[in-house]
């Protein structure tokens, strides 16, 4: 009985003589490129001077809340001091309205409408020297993840 005998090297040289003389093209596949996630204009256009993340009438409807809700306990300096833009700043503004919604009212926590919160949110972001804009800030985890707290140098009195 005869055995014959596997050559690997064999099999790659025809392998590679078919590719090369049978017109087969052989080139390295490249990864799929995966297109770049969209990014909301609010979170691209983030900048501490320019961001405009929240409507006046956010601001206004958020001091209300302010002085019906929060200003049992706090006072304005208390979200505008060093001791807060060195706590929040660089931090993603989702975990501020995070904080707040979960922990706010110390005495019923989590009882806000997300409207209100939103509202508070914007603000704390004015009292911060932010500006008001026309687009709306919304409770949406993945768009205020993605923008970080960057306040503007408070300003003298």
């Amino acid at each position: 009985m005869t055995t014959r005998t596997f050559f690997p090297g064999a099999f790659l040289a025809t392998v590679i003589a078919a590719s090369v003389f049978g017109g087969a093209q052989m080139s390295a596949q490249r990864p799929a490129l995966r297109p770049a996630p969209a990014v909301p204009l609010s979170v691209a256009a983030f900048r501490a001077d320019t961001a405009k993340l929240y409507t006046e009438l956010q601001a206004t409807d958020g001091a209300a809340v302010w002085t019906k809700t929060c200003s049992s306990c706090h006072e304005s300096k208390d979200v505008t001091s060093a001791d807060f833009r060195t706590k929040w700043g660089g931090r993603a503004l989702f975990e501020l309205y995070e904080q707040i919604r979960t922990t706010m009212p110390d005495d019923a926590p989590g009882t806000l409408t997300a409207e209100e919160y939103t509202n508070s949110v914007a603000y704390i972001l004015k009292l911060n020297g932010l500006p008001a804009g026309e687009t709306k800030l919304v409770a949406d985890s993945a768009t205020m993840s993605g923008m970080k707290i960057e306040l503007p140098p408070p300003v003298s009195p």
